[in-house]
């Protein structure tokens, strides 16, 4: 190793151009043409790519040597370094720009090219592109992990992420846990496309499914209603994400009141809650691609599906073959069919016999007439008064709320009965149900539906009732009315004069000094139109001969003879024409043509 200011060192036109020295340009040409000029002592090497020259420091400017010395030199490029062949690629040698194309790559997979530009923005001194080709996919290949975790931080979780542990040794016996959740079916149905709620047991992996129109808070509370019913146990724990269906006041709610505790995901951390996700993958594999509607699981996928319909049936729309109800038929049936009854890979035996081998009880469901009350819908806080508690322009009344009177309860409801309140106090005891006798046994929908059948049949009387007005009152007679009304009032509008002053040009001026037209005498205008009508009329000239009449005109003008204004006018208007021009031309070629007869000296039009 040479140090740099010894009799042995020597720099490339780049190493020189990064050292941005005092006085010497900063570009590789520059110096290149710099050291043309100067004659700087240089030996040649052999590089990779060929041969190049290295210039000997002791032979630069004084100013450069003084900025080497002093030490203005960037610290990385001021140092030692080895005579002959330099070590390792243009990247090593420029880590900075290096860097830059490592926090690009981690952005986004750019093309070379597009790297390329957004590097120029930040950097003067740049390799060529096959160069840079060459190391994105050094960075690539070496930073594999990395870029994926950066680009798309689901796949490094289900590629790269360690994953020693297991979500199910959290739990030790059946219903510990539940977890629940929704997905968009895979498959389309007759009526719309559906969602599928999914409840599963992490400890013994039985599960079950419920094709809903969307994730909302009643389907929500309907499925663990019928889940705890029909496995006849409740779980210690749900396990939920942040959707708005799992987390709101009616669930909460809900929960509390049969001691299940609500455990929420880390925001953005589906995967702790594995199990079901994992359990609709399946079911869409095994399942959902056999069905006429299936979408595809992917866009990729769906986009093949749309191209085959396409070169199938000439239209790039997947038809849908079931309903949502022969949806949930085949759910269930491929559930207790299926899944449940072959060997888990992960628990090492089916789910049934996991949990049929539960080492402690779940707890049991309550009753539905609990399950009913305590998973119905939270409306909100009320005051006691003397008609009982108001709800949507209602009274509901029950004796047990006289030593409420005065006093705010919280009101929750069943969707299917809008005539029956669940009345709890502010600890959250139920105190009773509260009834509408006017609107008992009617659910929300059946209301619904009766208040738009007396809203037809009130516009329907109306409808009568104005039918019989019409007959009295025509709208088109009172508009005519009207339009012949206006225009008459229009008629009869007399405006005032407005303020002005004079205005003055003179083409106004010249009109109006000009004389006023005389009017002819009839008898003297129908005699002329007589002799016009009987007069012959003019042969057809040629050219030549309006030429030979127009001259002859102006000849006799010119020699002091009596001739007609009027047709000594025309002839000097004819002689400016082009028609004119072309006949004296003719003329000149081919001599003057005979001279015209007297009698036709009338007109050149």
């Amino acid at each position: 190793m040479t140090v740099i200011g010894g009799p042995a060192a020597y720099l490339s036109a780049q190493e020189i151009a990064d050292l941005r020295l005092p006085g010497l340009p900063t570009t590789k040409r520059g110096v290149l043409i710099r050291a043309d000029l100067e004659g700087w002592a240089y030996e040649t090497r052999v590089v990779r790519g060929g041969e190049a020259r290295f210039f000997s420091i002791l032979h630069l400017p004084k100013s450069a040597q003084d900025g080497l010395r002093d030490g203005t030199a960037p610290a990385n490029l001021s140092v030692t370094r080895s005579v002959g062949r330099p070590k390792g690629d243009w990247f090593d040698r420029h880590p900075d720009v290096a860097d830059a194309v490592l926090v690009i790559l981690a952005d986004h997979k750019h093309a070379s090219t597009r790297v390329m530009e957004l590097l120029q923005a930040e950097f003067a001194n740049l390799p060529s592109l096959p160069t840079l080709k060459r190391y994105m996919r050094r960075v690539e290949k070496e930073h594999k992990v990395l870029l994926t975790a950066e680009r798309d931080p689901d796949k490094f979780k289900s590629m790269y992420r360690p994953a020693l542990g297991r979500m199910d040794a959290t739990v030790s016996y059946a219903h510990e846990m539940w977890e629940i959740d929704t997905t968009k079916a895979d498959v389309m149905c007759t009526d719309g496309r559906k969602a599928i709620l999914g409840i599963i047991d992490r400890w013994s992996r039985r599960a079950r499914f419920m094709v809903v129109e969307s994730e909302s808070a009643q389907s929500v509370r309907q499925m663990l209603v019928t889940t705890m019913l029909a496995w006849g146990a409740m779980p210690a724990i749900l396990k939920v994400d942040h959707g708005s269906g799992f987390i709101n006041a009616s669930i909460i709610a809900s929960l509390d009141a049969v001691g299940i505790k609500l455990d929420p995901c880390l925001p953005g951390h589906p995967e702790d809650k594995p199990h079901i996700e994992r359990v609709f993958g399946t079911f869409n594999r095994e399942r959902a691609s056999m069905l006429k509607g299936f979408l595809g699981h992917n866009v990729a996928q769906a986009q093949q599906l749309r191209a085959r319909a396409k070169k199938e049936k000439g239209r790039a729309v997947i038809e849908a073959g079931i309903d949502s109800a022969e949806l949930q038929r085949i759910l269930d049936a491929w559930v207790d069919g299926t899944y449940h009854q072959r060997r888990h890979s992960m628990i090492g035996m089916p789910p049934m016999e996991k949990w049929q081998r539960s080492p402690e009880p779940a707890r049991s469901a309550p009753p539905e007439s609990i399950l009913k009350i305590a998973f119905s819908a939270v409306i909100g806080p009320s005051m006691v008064t003397k008609r009982g508690v108001r709800w949507k322009n209602g009274r509901y009344w029950a004796d047990t709320l006289v030593p409420f009177m005065g006093k705010q309860v919280m009101l929750r409801w069943d969707e299917g009965d809008l005539g029956a309140l669940y009345v709890f106090d502010e600890a959250g005891e139920y105190i009773d149900t509260a009834v509408n006798v006017e609107r008992a046994g009617f659910s929300q929908r059946e209301m619904a539906l009766a208040a738009r059948r007396e809203m037809a049949n009130l516009i329907n009387a109306q409808r009568v009732e104005l039918r019989k007005k019409k007959a009295s009152f025509s709208v088109e007679k009172a508009m005519d009315t009207v339009l012949r009304d206006e225009a008459e009032r229009a008629g009869k509008l007399a405006h005032l004069p407005m303020p002005s002053r004079p205005a003055s040009t003179p083409a106004m001026d010249s009109i109006a000094t000009a004389p006023s037209p005389s009017v002819p005498d009839q008898a003297r205008l129908e005699e002329a139109l007589a002799r016009t009508a009987t007069a012959p009329s003019r042969a057809t000239r040629t050219p030549a001969e309006k030429m030979a009449e127009a001259d002859a005109l102006i000849f006799a003008a010119e020699r002091g003879e009596t001739v007609d204004p009027e047709a000594l006018r025309r002839a000097r208007l004819y002689a400016t024409t082009s028609e004119y021009r072309a006949e004296k031309m003719i003329a000149a070629d081919f001599g003057a043509p005979s001279p015209a007869p007297a009698q036709r000296r009338r007109g050149f039009a």
